[in-house]
């Protein structure tokens, strides 16, 4: 065939129309244009030429095919469909494992997503070359995780303007808005020391030798921000990132000084209040008895008395009095702040008094330091309570033994997928995980809880009040007559306000039911450090369990063996053990009894999981089968016992199990399998808290319906991952290294759902207390103000106010006890 060169195109389109050696078929001009020169350029580069009548030129002529290639080229075609044919006929027919050493190879493109490449709807596209280049290339960073992601997602365009998509994007925002505090890794307090010079660090590092002794909490800088705002960081990268694990020695010695500081502490604040209390009383007092042994006392005598109580109240508690006063300029007022103002302002007025002593004579003013040193008081048991649950637990972490954390599914994602079909809302999966070592015992154990979080708010608030109040009703009482009597009226009604306002029990309201969900914790061998911990996982609404944990050891025994064909005993019983405990069955327990040496155990090839069906490995070149009747029909093993007698049998016995080896019935097992009580304990107020269990199972004889009838715990809570998503659940349960934890979980036990369930009770008592400390603020706050404005001052005494607070003191503590 002749090919057109170019300069032959070139010519075609010349000035003058001339052309070499092509011939024209038509009498019509020639035409000019990019059409006919692509149409020539095709003719003269294409083994396949253009039809005459397209090209216009009587040289360009068909290429003959020979009837002969023509049939070899069918029958080529046709034997290439044919053994395609068969092979995928093999392909149905064979069995899980041939299709999975010998799967079907597909055409390898790069995964793309015609959805969000902004080209029109897939119908349109036709699956082309052209529709593939335009569509966007998806790039997952962990590919596994993704196409099983993908196979169970339906990919369907999310609604933007959905109430679930509005809440996510909300979560997002919020979550980006809140940056985790630095911590200084390597420190034993867990205090952050503030960026310094070189110097001055080296000059004051005695001084901070002693400092932790002082400090027993760390700031509201040095506390960590809630983990619920961190979740989209993965446990993963915290586990392989470089943390230090804490020194559980040096951090129990610590914590005994300070244990023995704070015990001295509440001592001497409890024999101040009484004292100062006791001279409140005798002085309102009408007893002859009581009165007799002050009406010697002049008014400057009590005053000095009280200023003497104050004074020895705030070198007891310097530590405590300067943190919170800090923290208020630093506009992060907590506990600590709530009991420090009036203790301050209280010694000011006594000064005042003492200086001035006949305001208190003529009962212009009242004292109010017996309050002050209550709220101190009841401040330092708070942190009682904090150090002896701080050495609990530690006791409970020094021990040689692998840890256990309670983390959560950190990715959104992941969590909708385990949990979908039974998660209708925003999906919180908590995850129990193995860690080498833990890190930041103590800024768990210190974390700012719900009362701190309430005193930043009050404490401004009611200060700013008292102090508009106390200034308008001096201006009423003494006008502008700026003398000393004027600022001693001042400073008693600050006093008398801030005492009225007052949360004495801040301290309490969250290390009250601590404590309790502590000592309960530590009894299993689990630790929770602080309320941090409830923070974090107050909110979770399903767990990741392993069928293991919901039958422990004792709840499944081997009530019966049959053996087959003339099968051993000793090769039945290795091989199922084997495949057992391999697979993290059930019954790898109910094994041990009979094989306690796992160092006998054979080696499991090539194993595979089949869905409701049972297990299949091989064991020294052989294919062993290990489940249920179905399992058996469907691999055709022949000799199983009729259906009537195998139901008759499990009705009375227990669950039937059968094992195969080589494609011949080789025993038959009888599973007796009972619910544990204490797991039906946690199952029950798991029930109640309606909280959804994703559980791991490869065993056949648990399904939802079994687990109903054992824990009467509702099929619609629970959800049995498949097989094909296992990898995903131990990919969110693997071992982690060294981690910042808030929350251990002992070894034995169904450990994981008491933490929760702790954690959910000590977040209800929390807010039942932080509710009665506003109520018994507010009230306080509206009866000084009414009985002032009422010309009924006289009362407004110390002596009311600690009847008054220590009896809205022990409602609060019965209200979170009983809530607990």
């Amino acid at each position: 065939m002749a090919k057109f060169t170019i300069e032959d195109i070139l010519e075609e389109y010349s000035p003058d129309g001339k052309r070499s050696k092509i011939q024209r078929d038509a009498d019509q001009p020639l035409a000019h244009g990019t059409l006919e020169t692509e149409k020539l350029l095709s003719a003269a580069t294409s083994d396949r030429p253009l039809p005459d009548i397209q090209s216009g030129y009587h040289h360009v002529t068909k290429k003959a095919e020979s009837q002969e290639e023509l049939v070899d080229i069918k029958s080529t075609i046709s034997n290439i469909k044919a053994k395609k044919d068969a092979q995928t006929a093999l392909n149905l027919g064979g069995s899980p494992l041939m299709r999975e050493h010998f799967p079907t190879q597909e055409l390898k493109r790069e995964a793309v997503s015609y959805i969000k490449s902004g080209r029109g709807s897939y119908e349109d596209q036709k699956i082309s070359s052209e529709s593939y280049d335009s569509a966007v290339k998806l790039t997952p960073t962990n590919l596994e995780v993704t196409e099983t992601m993908n196979n169970h997602k339906p990919q369907i365009r999310e609604m933007q303007d959905s109430t679930r998509a509005k809440e996510k994007r909300r979560k997002r925002k919020h979550r980006r808005s809140v940056v985790e505090s630095n911590y200084e890794e390597n420190s034993i307090t867990g205090v952050i020391p503030k960026p310094k010079p070189k110097l001055t660090e080296e000059k004051n590092s005695s001084k901070k030798k002693m400092d932790v002794l002082q400090e027993e909490l760390p700031g509201e800088e040095d506390k960590p921000t809630s983990l619920r705002s961190m979740r989209q960081k993965s446990y993963r990268q915290m586990g392989e990132s470089n943390h230090t694990p804490d020194n559980m020695e040096q951090v129990w010695n610590t914590l005994c000084n300070l244990r023995n500081v704070i015990f001295v502490r509440c001592i001497i604040l409890l024999l101040l209040t009484l004292v100062s209390a006791g001279l409140e009383i005798s002085l309102q007092a009408e007893n002859y008895v009581l009165h007799a042994w002050t009406e010697s006392l002049t008014a400057r005598a009590i005053a000095g008395i009280e200023v003497g109580l104050a004074a020895i109240g705030i070198g007891v508690s310097f530590p405590t009095i300067k943190k919170g006063l800090l923290h208020i300029f630093q506009l992060h007022a907590d506990s600590d702040s709530m009991a420090a103002i009036p203790m301050v302002i209280a010694t000011i007025g006594a000064l005042l008094v003492l200086i001035r002593s006949d305001a208190l004579a003529h009962e212009m003013v009242h004292l109010y330091v017996p309050c002050a040193l209550l709220a101190m008081f009841c401040n330092a048991i708070g942190r009682l309570f904090v150090v002896r649950r701080a050495l609990r637990n530690c006791r409970v972490l020094s021990k040689e033994t692998q840890k256990r954390v309670l983390s959560y599914v950190s990715q959104e994602e992941m969590a909708e997928l385990l949990t979908r079909g039974i998660i209708h809302d925003v999906p919180i999966v908590a995850a129990v995980r193995k860690a080498d070592a833990l890190c930041d015992f103590l800024r768990y154990t210190y974390s700012c809880d719900m009362a701190d979080t309430m005193c930043c708010t009050m404490t401004p608030i009611s200060f700013i009040v008292s102090l508009v109040l106390s200034l308008f009703l001096t201006f009423v009482r003494l006008g502008t007559n700026f003398s000393l009597t004027w600022f001693c009226v001042l400073f008693s009604m600050l006093s008398l306000f801030l005492t009225a306002c007052c949360c004495l029990a801040s301290a309490l309201i969250s290390n009250l039911p601590l404590e309790r969900e502590s000592k309960r914790a530590s009894n299993s061998g689990s630790a929770l450090l602080g309320y941090q911990s409830a923070d974090d996982f107050f909110d979770v609404n399903a767990l990741l369990v392993d069928a293991g944990e919901l039958f422990p050891t004792g709840s499944v025994q081997i009530a019966g063996l049959k053996m087959f064909t003339g099968a051993k005993v000793d090769e039945v019983l290795l091989d199922a053990a084997s495949l057992a405990h391999h697979a993290g069955s059930i019954l790898k327990g109910a094994f041990e009894d009979t094989i306690p040496d796992h160092e006998v155990l054979r080696s499991v090839d090539q194993f595979v999981c089949e869905d409701g069906l049972g297990l299949c490995g091989w064991i020294a070149n052989r294919r062993v089968l290990f489940g249920g009747r179905e399992m058996m029909v469907s691999h055709n093993i022949e000799g199983l016992p009729a259906k009537p007698r195998e139901a008759k049998m499990a009705e009375t016995e227990g669950e039937i199990v059968y094992l195969s080896v080589s494609g011949v019935l080789s025993a038959m097992f009888t599973v007796r399998i009972t619910a544990d009580a204490a797991i039906q304990r946690k199952m029950r107020v798991l029930k109640q808290e309606n909280i959804s269990l994703v559980i791991r199972c490869v065993d056949h004889c648990v399904t939802l319906h079994r687990i109903n009838q054992l824990f009467q715990y509702p099929e619609n809570l629970m959800k049995i991952l498949p097989a094909s998503m296992h990898h995903l659940f131990q990919h969110e349960t693997s071992d982690l290294g060294c981690i910042s934890a808030s929350m251990t979980v002992g070894n034995e036990g169904f450990g994981a759902a008491q933490l929760l369930l702790g954690a959910k009770r000590v977040r209800r008592a929390s807010v039942i207390g932080v509710i009665m400390q506003v109520i018994s603020a507010l009230l306080g706050l509206v009866l000084a103000t009414i009985h002032i404005f009422t010309g009924a001052y006289e009362t407004m005494t110390a002596q009311f106010f600690l009847v008054y607070h220590l009896v809205l003191t022990l409602i609060t503590i019965m209200a979170v006890k009983i809530r607990n």
